[in-house]
């Protein structure tokens, strides 16, 4: 019960986020704190979650780029989250194909 609560949450806490980073609000970036939290309580919980956001940021670098960047400012659970998904795991199995791919 207590797991279902934490992705209800997370899953409460991201849409909240990336609702508000497109809506015209006088204060910029406002949705990116609830966004970050609720992946972070994503990514603790789920793995499926936790893939896709390896899997983003292995595809586009500059999604990457951003977190890392926002790395010192966050809080500790976001810290984690962004350690948690670093993307090595899928440049480390790219890396791996294209060495099969030239035999």
């Amino acid at each position: 019960m207590w797991r279902f609560a934490l992705l209800l949450a997370g899953w409460a806490l991201t849409i909240v986020g990336a609702v508000l980073l497109v809506t015209p609000i006088p204060v910029p970036f406002i949705g990116i704190m609830p966004l970050f939290i609720g992946l972070a309580i994503l990514t603790r919980h789920s793995k499926l979650v936790r893939r896709v956001l390896q899997y983003w940021r292995h595809r586009w670098s500059w999604l990457s780029r951003r977190f890392e960047d926002f790395h010192h400012r966050a809080p500790a659970i976001v810290k984690h989250m962004i350690r948690r998904t670093n993307p090595i795991a899928h440049v480390r199995l790219a890396r791996m194909r294209s060495k099969h791919r030239h035999r």
